[in-house]
């Protein structure tokens, strides 16, 4: 790919290592063909994408479901409240019988973040 040395405006170059020169065509079967139209369903990406994804990573993340995602934004709710408890009992000087109470419910919110990435 030739580069120019003068800009002239427009898009940028896409970098050497970026650029995507190699073409692959296959064919598929009815079985091979329905799985990637489930897997373009559900990571709502396009076929040449979810193909990318299967080589690099081996398996392709689905997007985040809507009742994930209104989970994901109590949690955030909580965790900001939680966050705000804390700095509270340390400036009044609490800090270290409270982080004692507080333990087991980051441990909580964290177990429940783990579970919804691992889900995906």
């Amino acid at each position: 790919m030739p580069k120019h040395i003068k800009n002239r405006g427009g898009r940028p170059r896409v970098e050497d290592a970026r650029y995507k020169e190699h073409v692959v065509s296959t064919r598929l079967n009815a079985v091979e063909h329905l799985r990637l139209e489930e897997l373009k369903l559900r990571s709502e990406k396009s076929a040449a994408q979810v193909i990318r994804e299967l080589i690099t990573r081996g398996y392709v993340r689905e997007r985040m479901r809507r009742a994930y995602l209104e989970l994901m934004a109590q949690l955030k709710g909580i965790a900001r409240n939680l966050n705000q408890l804390t700095r509270l009992a340390n400036a009044v000087g609490f800090g270290a019988a409270i982080k004692q109470k507080l333990q087991p419910i980051v441990a909580e919110i964290e177990n429940l973040l783990k579970q919804f990435r691992d889900d995906r």
